[in-house]
């Protein structure tokens, strides 16, 4: 019955607008936070880098849908861009950028599961091999191909493939799109999120929030993106088991 009810509501704008405007309570403190904020800010504009297919957990889709935000969503896999662009093809308000953001533009090696593109896998893909490892060695890849069912190649070294990908700056695509203001700038590039905030043109633009994964970075890495962000005006707000949340100060 659960899941009928779930497909009704993503299946109808009406329902869905419905449900998450009036029944649905947010459980997490990341929704306590992006509810609140997508509730008193009209004309939302946000960047999502990372944004595999855009819905599977996802914690932006349900208010890029409910309150009809506009922005960009970055996804460098090309196989996991078609999905992306399937999913929000109906949404005239949402850019689709088949791209990572680096400190160059140009083309670079993204490390990612050999077998499946399944979310479980593709979420892992990263510019770190060392990233895509640690999920081998912690067992978790092995575990998550089981449940789905599917073998696993006879050489553990052949569990990771290489795809080389476009890369472009974040100035690029600041310049490409026009974008004159950010609200909301998310990352979740499992280790690289740092290296993504330090390419934000803050001389240009300063987004309202910038929310990246931290669960990937090392201690040192941690502190040294907290202390960047606060020298460039921002405060740390939250911090929940994998997102870190800074807003700029007023």
């Amino acid at each position: 019955m659960k899941k009928f009810f779930r497909f009704l509501i993503y299946r109808y704008n009406f329902l869905f607008y419905f449900y998450y405007r009036y029944c649905w309570k947010p459980s997490s403190s990341l929704d306590v936070f992006l509810n609140a904020l997508s509730r008193k800010k009209k004309n939302f504009y946000f960047i999502h880098i990372g944004a595999n297919d855009g819905v599977q957990n996802d914690p932006l889709y349900k208010y890029i849908r409910r309150d009809k935000w506009k922005g960009i969503l970055v996804e460098p896999q090309k196989e996991i861009c078609k999905r992306l662009q399937e999913n929000y093809r109906q949404n005239k308000n949402v850019i689709i950028e088949n791209a990572a953001i680096d400190h160059f533009a140009g083309e670079r090696v993204l490390y990612k599961i050999s077998f499946s593109n399944s979310r479980w896998a593709s979420g892992l893909s990263s510019f770190l091999k060392e990233e895509v490892q640690k999920m081998i060695d912690a067992g978790y890849v092995a575990k998550k191909a089981e449940e789905e069912g599917v073998a696993l190649p006879p050489d553990p070294a052949d569990w990771i493939a290489t795809e080389k990908i476009r890369c472009i700056t974040f100035m690029d695509l600041v310049k490409q799109y026009n974008i004159e203001a950010v609200d909301l700038v998310m990352t979740d590039v499992e280790g690289y999120d740092f290296e993504i905030i330090k390419t934000i043109p803050f001389h240009h633009l300063k987004p309202e929030v910038i929310i990246y994964e931290h669960s990937h970075l090392a201690e040192k890495a941690r502190e040294e993106c907290r202390q960047y962000l606060e020298s460039m005006g921002y405060a740390i707000v939250l911090v929940d088991e994998s997102d870190t949340i800074a807003q700029l100060k007023q």
